[in-house]
């Protein structure tokens, strides 16, 4: 503005206004900016957890806004935030996507990074925005989500925030990982993301914009290439600079005494509450004006102190009985959001600029101590008897226009409560006065008072009557005290003081649902089981007195007052802490003071407690009230297990190459997968560990294996499934690296080929199974089962054949692995794993000219390939020839159980170890298939002394 050279001195002054409304204009015209942002890594594959590095040039009261997106119907989708972020909202469509936005403000030293852990893993992506001017101590001031059906068009629903020059921050994500986004008309995009894998992918988008004015924004809509279900949020910063003064309340007595000065309060308010209860507190050394006409001021310009309120004095000693004078607020330094208020003795508020007093020349003060001036009652605690006061009856003196006793000696005064906020008081008479013994009053409603108590007092000679009081009840509350003295009336009232509760009470603590069993108050580990972790308990909170009675009017205020409930985690020592839901209890669920909430649910395993406290964390503008924390509840278990990860490793430690891809019936396999202990939501419960994981990984009974092959059960029940050993530990509510080993028995007869399915269904001590079955039908019991793998298994038999061939060399006698195709024995060909050892090789019934020297086998062991392998035998020395039957020994010992048993004549079984593959015997001379396979080599067909098996010759 240029400063005028010559001007009229109407011009100075209007110029100078001018200048003094841009000097004490507030800051609410400053805007908030976009500082960067920071996208997480992005990964095509199914990932646990999402990372996310801190934007460049973050500075110290940055506020971030982080949003975290995941596929799949894991829901809410984050298992653990890092620490110092707060959470603004999540959002689900039930069904393929899911996100999560937070809020942090930037500190001196930040992490390079931070991690979100989700409560599954899937394809997942994040991003941070970073903003700079925006309010720290209350950054978010307004926030909505809502879900769109698949279509190019992404909608953020409107919001309304209450201040001046917020910003309006989008946030998307929608179910394709190539999809790319256009922001809404008027916003600036600050990031766009995507993880590829199409489809299957996940992508996050943002803009922002500033909006001028407080209310509606209206809804916004982002434009993506390609049609995706998405889910759309809209968050409002509020600015650091925005006016901190919502209104302004100026309180004066409706009656005023003309021989004492009354007191004159402006109180800033930074919230609609009215009569204000959340004062400014931004606002000390600023100034406001007051004026008045009649009546003298303390001052004309009062000064707000810390609390955000100033006070003054209003004096008019010559007022005659029944002079009105009103006060008038102007000239607040900071200009506030909304229209001043009159709050008479601190009530009953209305918009107006001026608030009226009516003199009297006689009446009632309510003060400290004797002869003092009127008093300001500060809170109370219900049930407890109040500081000592002072009830003074004084007149103005006809000469001094000083105050000098109206009553003197003892009389009787009529007192009455006036019920300001709740507005109405509870049935019972609650305030008792105490002028020599305890009385109790009448209550009124805030629209008028009408009844009174007589009420002893004693009063001395300056007029002043002792006195305490005692309000059973909570509240709001004004003090009146009315008599008549010949003809005249004394009347006078307190400040609008309040009572709040002595504490809150948590009992009844027990499940929702039937059979509602009872908190059984766990102490440890070892304790008896209370509900599923996220399943609902109920518990009834009731505000009492300091005596412990309930108060009534707890949650009938105006605006009603609720009770929060806090949980902290006692067991697991050092646990997560996990979620309560249903936590705050709104102030509409109370009656007479208490109130039944049937929602409560804790996300985690483990044993809590509960500690009650104010909803908001300020009782009508009285401050906090914390209640007596329970003892332990709980303890709680999981809702179900999932498995996840199946693998099958076939004939476990053998060296197949390729890797074995079926095993043979009466052979082990192992089956390995990983099991997650979840909440009723499916996020993992991570305290399900130690002592309180009540399922023993390693023991195999425990997992209670089944398989179905077609209509063919392997189970412990049929008979046709044994269990071996079992290996895995829990961590963090999850048991990973579980294997279980198992031999799916072969019957007495030949039967398969199967590709069974094989599933668990294990129970925990506490009765929590799995989550959802698969496998249905399983014999021996009434539980299903869910897969964890799918395994080949097949009948099969090792058959050795005969052979016949020179006494001058090496004998290959034929060995082939066979399997039960479903209507005869054929060549495994998938075979090229079995190993023969030669120490398992029997020989017998040596004849001719044969000898026990001549019973070796050429090599130490013999390994199928394709199903196939050879017994090579070592041609005999010095000449000799003649037949020798071999058997292979396939169980654990030495001796064979071949059909050539007993050897005769011969040298009897010569070997010294089994080869351990009795699921490959076959039925070589009986219907049973428990022989070991035998064979018969023949080495020379003698003729004469020569002993030639052929001879040609030519001619």
């Amino acid at each position: 503005m240029a400063i005028p050279r010559a001007a009229s001195p109407g011009h100075w002054l209007r110029w100078l206004a001018a200048l003094l409304v841009l000097v004490a204009a507030p800051a609410a015209w400053a805007q908030i900016s976009h500082v960067s942002s920071s996208v997480g890594t992005l990964s095509s594959s199914a990932v646990g957890s999402v990372q996310i590095s801190k934007p460049t040039g973050l500075a110290t009261g940055d506020v971030m806004i982080a949003i975290v997106s995941q596929r799949g119907s894991n829901f809410p989708i984050v298992g653990s935030a890092p620490s110092g972020w707060t959470q603004i909202l999540n959002k689900d469509n039930g069904s393929s996507i899911g996100i999560a936005i937070y809020y942090r403000v930037a500190t001196a030293s930040e992490a390079g990074s931070w991690t979100w852990n989700f409560g599954a893993s899937d394809r997942s992506a994040g991003a941070i925005a970073a903003f700079r001017g925006v309010d720290t101590s209350a950054p978010i001031a307004a926030s909505g989500s809502q879900i769109n059906a698949s279509s190019t068009s992404m909608t953020a629903p409107s919001v309304s925030p209450a201040g001046a020059n917020s910003m309006l921050v989008a946030l998307y994500a929608g179910t394709s990982g190539a999809a790319t986004s256009t922001p809404p008309t008027g916003m600036t995009e600050s990031f766009d993301a995507a993880t590829s894998a199409g489809p299957n992918g996940v992508m996050v988008t943002a803009a922002y914009a500033t909006q001028a004015g407080a209310g509606a924004s209206g809804s916004k809509a982002a434009t993506a290439s390609s049609s995706v279900a998405n889910i759309g949020a809209l968050v409002a910063l509020k600015s650091a600079s925005a006016s901190s003064v919502d209104h302004y309340e100026l309180s004066l007595p409706s009656t005023s005494l003309a021989c004492i000065p009354s007191t004159v309060t402006v109180t800033a308010c930074s919230n609609s509450s009215s009569p204000c209860t959340a004062p400014a507190t931004t606002l000390s050394g600023q100034t406001a004006a007051l004026s008045t006409s009649g009546a003298t001021l303390g001052a004309a310009t009062v000064t707000f102190n810390a609390s955000g309120v100033a006070t003054t004095t209003l004096s008019y000693p010559a007022a005659g009985n029944g002079t009105a004078v009103s006060v008038t607020l102007s000239g607040e330094s900071t200009a506030a959001g909304n229209a001043r208020q009159c709050c008479p003795n601190g009530t009953s508020c209305s918009a107006a600029n001026s608030c009226p007093t009516t003199f009297n020349t006689a009446g009632f003060i309510v003060s400290a101590s004797a002869n003092g001036t009127a008093a300001t009652i500060p809170s109370q605690t219900a049930g407890t008897a109040s500081s000592a006061y002072v009830l003074r009856a004084v007149q103005t003196s006809t000469t001094t226009k000083a105050c000098e006793a109206a009553l003197t000696g003892p009389t009787t005064v009529n007192w009455a409560y006036q019920c300001n906020n709740p507005t109405t008081c509870s049935a019972a008479n609650l305030m008792s006065v105490n002028g020599g013994s305890a009385t109790t009053i009448a209550g009124n409603p805030n629209s008028g008072v009408s009844s009174y108590t007589s009420v002893p007092m004693t009063f001395d000679a300056n007029g002043n009557a002792p006195f305490t009081f005692t309000f059973g009840d909570v509240g709001q509350a004004t003090l009146w005290a009315v008599k008549t003295v010949n003809s005249a009336t004394l009347s006078g009232a307190s400040n609008a003081f309040v009572t709040r509760p002595a504490g809150f009470t948590v009992s009844n603590i027990r499940q929702t649902a039937a059979p509602n069993l009872a908190n059984p108050a766990a102490a440890g580990a070892a304790g008896a089981k209370f509900v599923k972790a996220g399943e609902s308990f109920s518990a009834t909170v009731t505000a009492v007195t300091s005596a412990g009675a309930a108060t009534p009017n707890y949650g009938k205020e105006t605006s009603p007052e609720g009770v929060l409930l806090t949980r902290a985690l006692v067991l697991p020592s050092g646990g997560a802490t996990g979620t309560l839901a249903g936590g705050t209890i709104g102030g509409g669920s109370f009656g007479n003071g208490a109130a039944t909430v049937t929602n409560l649910s804790f996300s985690e395993v483990g044993i809590i407690t509960l500690a009650p406290s104010v909803a908001d964390g300020d009782y009508l503008g009285a401050g906090n009230v914390t209640g007596t924390t329970t003892g332990n509840v709980g303890r709680f278990v999981p809702a179900q297990f999932a498995s996840s990860g199946g693998a099958v490793t076939h004939r476990p430690g053998l060296a197949c190459s390729p890797a074995s891809t079926f095993t043979y019936l009466g052979e082990n396999f192992l089956l390995g997968f990983t099991l997650t202990a979840q909440n009723t939501a499916g996020a993992t419960t991570q305290n399900y560990t130690g002592s309180f994981a009540k399922l023993d990984p390693t023991a195999a009974s425990g997992w209670n294996l089944a398989g179905l092959g077609g209509t063919t059960t392997f189970s412990a029940a049929s008979g046709r499934l044994s269990l071996g050993t079992a290996t895995g530990s829990w961590s963090n509510g999850v048991a990973g690296g579980v294997t279980v080993s198992a031999n799916a028995t072969r019957a007495a007869a030949p039967d398969g080929p199967f590709n069974a399915a094989f599933g668990i269904a294990p129970i925990d001590s506490d009765g929590v199974a799995m989550a959802a079955y698969d496998l249905a039908s399983i014999s021996g019991g009434s539980l299903d089962h869910t897969t964890v793998g799918s395994v080949a298994l097949r009948f099969g038999r090792l058959r050795l054949a005969n052979a016949v061939g020179a006494q001058t060399r090496a004998l290959s006698l034929p060995l082939t692995a066979q399997y039960w195709t479903g209507s005869t024995f054929d060549t495994n060909t998938l075979d090229s794993c079995t190993a023969m050892p030669a120490a398992a090789v029997n020989f017998g019934n040596l004849r001719k000219t044969l000898t026990t020297a001549d019973t070796a086998v050429a090599g130490a062991s013999f390994t199928l390939a394709g199903g196939l392998a050879a017994l090579k035998l070592a041609a005999p020395g010095g000449g000799r020839y003649g037949t020798v039957d071999v058997a292979l020994s396939l169980g654990g010992g030495a001796t064979d159980a071949s059909c050539l048993q007993p050897w005769t004549p011969g040298v009897g079984d010569a070997a010294t170890a089994g080869a351990n593959l009795a699921f490959l015997r076959g039925a070589w001379c009986a219907g049973t298939y428990d022989k070991d396979p035998s064979a018969r080599a023949s080495f020379g067909l003698y003729r004469g002394a020569d002993a030639l098996i052929y001879q040609r010759e030519n001619y």
